[in-house]
């Protein structure tokens, strides 16, 4: 019994990592939906700034990397050799 449930978590594991995949062509489309929702029109230069801004905001909403957190001396910005504290 244990076997299947494991295999069905795996299943559902995988099924959800498949559906949260978004091609860049989809990205790319929802940035444009974006900026025509905003009034700008194709061709132009703000639109084209448009691009560049939500493609900026996606990436900077997404999570730091995983070995940005803290390390074995404390907060990753820190550093070895360095404490916060004396």
């Amino acid at each position: 019994m244990s076997g299947f449930v494991a295999r069905a978590a795996l299943f559902i594991a995988l099924l959800v990592a498949l559906a949260s995949c978004v091609t860049p062509e989809e990205l790319r489309a929802q940035d444009e939906a974006a900026c025509l929702s905003y009034g700008f029109q194709r061709g132009t230069p703000d639109f084209a700034a448009c691009l560049q801004r939500e493609s900026l905001a996606r990436r900077y909403a997404a999570p730091p990397p995983p070995d940005w957190g803290p390390g074995p001396w404390g907060p990753g910005w820190w550093g070895p050799g360095w404490r916060p504290f004396p």
